[in-house]
């Protein structure tokens, strides 16, 4: 399972419950009984008025969200695997209302590691959802266009009224999960909850007044039996999260968060399902570099550089190396593609935005071969921008994709030099 946020995120709540639903929250609860802990700078007196929390979001207004989720999965109590998932989500408002509610569009991206308890294996992928939805300056989150995204909806959500350090308030949301492959559901499943909220303190951490804010919530819900007669494999789940945000008031969004949960599934054979881990994220704004007047810019900054192009996409503005040149069979990068990627380490170095990294193959040797090279040829341009402090790892992206899209005939040796390339893009 993996846990991705929408730029809104985790929180508590839940109503009573039966006898029956406690035996669960039972197991919860001795597991994963403590609180968040939190790292933090000087507690700030300076600002104890009351605070009208609201979201901005103004038209073409662009934000970036980066967590790190580790994650433990069992089977029936046995560690079965551990994962870690870096999250991008990108979000940009596509239209402000009257209300002041907005439309937003929202890139998801997940890269995933895996290892797994009985082989050590490691496996690294990457996905990308495209998802619009309405929110409300108070945080209500309505009218997705995936059933299956986001995963948790509006969170966080705040009342009409200013607010001052110690109020409580409690606002509903809900969770939704994907069991196709797990349950053979066909359906997203959706979880309501009541969550809670408390409004701790401000903190004054680089520079900025941050308002620190509790949440938590609880849930439970049975399938229907309905439904497992028609198939299904889900029975009944349960699920706590308590998270600390640290908001923007200036921003009008998160800045940064932590958070802890544990959930557990049973399906209709008895078999259980747990997840346990603990995420951290932040929220930064990025400017688009999606234009001509960029393109035109680094262009220029390039134009000493052989074999470089330029080109806007649907991801970004990308900088095409092609006939990058390693050591023979290798993703060792040779002494003159260095001296090359430094000038455009300090192009880079310009802008703020996440980087895709991706390496492609001329058409020889075996499929696989051409796939698996193409992917080490990038990871190995990556590592030598993040030796040059162009990025940290938590933002720069690598793919390969062998020799699927090629910019030049594969018959002729000119042709194939052009397609042994490795694109940087500065994505939105």
């Amino acid at each position: 399972m993996k846990r991705l946020f929408f730029i809104v995120f985790v929180i508590l709540c839940l109503c009573g419950f039966s006898s029956a639903q406690e035996g669960i929250f039972n197991q919860l609860k001795k597991t994963n009984g403590s609180s968040p802990s939190t790292t933090s700078s000087a507690v700030s007196n300076s600002s104890s008025a009351s605070i009208l929390f609201q979201f901005k979001q103004n038209e073409g207004d662009s934000l970036l969200h980066t967590s790190e989720v580790n994650e433990e999965a069992y089977l029936n109590d046995v560690l079965n695997n551990t994962t870690q998932f870096i999250n991008r989500i990108s979000t940009t408002v596509q239209e402000q209302n009257d209300d002041k509610s907005a439309r937003l569009y929202t890139t998801y991206m997940t890269t995933q590691n895996t290892l797994m308890n009985k082989t050590g294996n490691h496996l690294s992928w990457g996905d990308e959802n495209f998802v619009t939805t309405t929110r409300t300056i108070n945080g209500k989150i309505t009218d997705s266009s995936d059933s299956f995204l986001p995963t948790v909806f509006s969170v966080p959500s705040f009342p009409d009224k200013p607010l001052s350090p110690g109020d409580t308030w409690t606002s509903e949301g809900k969770e939704v999960h994907d069991f196709r492959e797990l349950f053979n559901m066909k359906k997203a499943i959706s979880i309501p909850f009541t969550a809670k909220y408390k409004y701790v303190r401000n903190e004054v951490i680089d520079n900025k007044e941050l308002q620190v804010i509790e949440v938590s919530y609880q849930f439970y819900q049975n399938n229907s039996q309905a439904n497992i007669n028609n198939g299904e494999y889900y029975l009944k789940g349960a699920g706590v999260c308590k998270e600390t945000i640290w908001w923007d008031n200036k921003l009008g969004n998160i800045d940064h968060y932590i958070e802890e949960f544990q959930i557990i599934f049973y399906a209709i054979d008895g078999t259980k399902f747990e997840f346990r881990g603990k995420a951290h994220g932040e929220v930064t704004e990025y400017k688009s570099v999606n234009n001509d007047d960029k393109l035109n810019e680094i262009q220029k900054a390039i134009q000493d550089l052989d074999n470089i192009n330029i080109t806007k996409g649907e991801k970004g503005l990308t900088i095409s190396i092609e006939n990058i040149q390693f050591e023979p069979d290798s993703d060792i990068l040779l002494e003159s593609e260095k001296i090359k990627l430094k000038k455009i380490a300090e192009i880079l170095k310009q802008y703020k935005n996440d980087l895709l990294i991706t390496g492609h193959c001329a058409a020889r040797g075996t499929q696989n071969a051409r796939q698996k090279l193409s992917e080490q040829r990038a990871q190995s341009v990556a590592s030598y921008l993040i030796e040059l402090d162009v990025r940290d790892e938590k933002h720069i992206f690598t793919q390969g994709k062998g020799s699927r899209e090629p910019v030049a005939s594969n018959n002729t040796e000119e042709g194939r030099s052009r397609n042994r390339r490795v694109e940087i893009t500065i994505m939105d």
